[in-house]
C-alpha cells in the first residue's frame, strides 16, 4: 500500500506527478472550493479538471489498485508454475539424450539434440541427426520434429520413449 500523505506539501508533489504523467498539456492547481482534507486539482489544456482529492483516492482509487495488485500476483504465480512445469519436462527429456540443450523461449522451452555422424575413415559430407522438442507454455503439451537418417533418429525416438 502507498504510503499515505499527511501534509498538503505531499499531496502537492503527488498531483503534480500525476499531472506530468498524465502529459504536458496537464497543470496543477489548488483547490479552494475543497474545505475538507488534502485536495488540487488537475486541469487539461481544454479546461476539463480532474479533482484530487484525498478521500476520491481512498474510495476509488486505493480499492482498483489493490486489485490490479492481486490480479498481477495471481498472473505472475502462473506464470512462475508454468515455467516451473515446463522445466521439469524439459529436464525429463533432457535426460533421454546425454547432451540436449535447452533453450528457454518466451513461455516455451526448446531441447535439441543433434548427432553428427561420419564412417570412420571414409571421406565425405557429414549427417547431422536432429531432434527438436518444443514443450508448450504450461508443459502439458510437446510436439516434436526430427530429420537426419533413419537409423539415428529411431535410436534417439526410442530413447524419448523409454522416459
Amino acid at each position: 500500500m502507498p504510503q499515505e500523505m499527511t501534509t498538503q506539501e505531499q499531496f502537492d508533489a503527488f498531483a503534480d506527478e500525476v499531472a506530468r504523467k498524465l502529459g504536458t498539456h496537464c497543470r496543477t492547481t489548488p483547490n479552494d472550493k475543497y474545505v475538507r482534507g488534502l485536495a488540487r486539482l488537475i486541469i487539461d489544456d481544454e479546461g476539463r479538471a480532474l479533482n484530487l482529492g484525498a478521500r476520491e483516492i481512498t474510495r476509488r482509487l486505493y480499492p482498483l489498485h489493490t486489485e490490479i495488485s492481486q490480479m498481477a500476483a495471481q498472473l505472475t504465480a502462473r506464470k512462475e508454475a508454468e515455467a516451473r512445469d515446463r522445466r521439469a519436462v524439459a529436464e525429463s527429456l533432457a535426460e533421454a539424450r546425454p547432451g540436449a540443450r535447452v533453450q528457454e523461449q518466451h513461455r516455451r522451452t526448446d531441447v535439441y539434440w543433434q548427432r553428427a555422424s561420419q564412417p570412420q575413415g571414409q571421406p565425405g559430407p557429414v549427417q547431422v541427426d536432429n531432434v527438436r522438442a518444443v514443450i508448450g507454455a504450461s508443459g502439458e503439451s510437446v510436439s516434436v520434429e526430427v530429420s537426419g537418417r533413419p537409423q539415428g533418429i529411431v535410436a534417439m525416438l526410442a530413447a524419448l520413449a523409454k522416459q
